[in-house]
């Protein structure tokens, strides 16, 4: 069911990532079920095929004992969220790694699918369409993951 998950919504979101200068590899996936039966067999199946790293307040990141092989490199890390209707209209949500996320800062305010997002721990450049959510984040998940094991 993952794999289908991950393969299906990169192929959906081919042409927007088609539009990102520099975009290097993927880095996180976050996905959003679409029930809470959905949920708990997502969870089921990861427990599975991985090792949970954190229980959040949006959900239970893992990192994959074998990564997910995609046209944008390795998968590792996949967060499953907790169900929230207000996340139907996407499946899930990609993080990446471009090679100078100035030129993305540089597009909010002036492109309407960009917004700039701002955390204590974080901050992300958003992209945003009605069938697309993808994240630019400082610093890396894979890297707060990769040091918080």
């Amino acid at each position: 069911m993952l794999n289908e998950i991950v393969n299906k919504n990169l192929n959906r979101i081919e042409s927007d990532l088609n539009e990102i200068i520099g975009l290097k590899s993927i880095d996180f996936f976050d996905v959003f079920p679409i029930s809470e039966e959905h949920k708990i067999k997502l969870d089921e199946e990861l427990a599975q095929i991985s090792t949970l790293l954190q229980e959040t307040e949006r959900g239970n990141v893992y990192c994959l004992n074998n990564p997910i092989k995609t046209k944008y490199g390795d998968l590792k890390y996949i967060k499953i969220r907790f169900f929230d209707e207000s996340r139907l209209n996407w499946e899930a949500a990609a993080d990446f790694v471009v090679e100078d996320r100035n030129i993305l800062l540089n597009r909010v305010g002036k492109d309407e699918r960009y917004k700039y997002i701002e955390r204590p721990d974080w901050d992300a450049v958003e992209f945003k369409t009605k069938d697309t959510l993808i994240y630019f984040l400082n610093p890396l998940a894979s890297e707060v993951y990769t040091r918080n094991k």
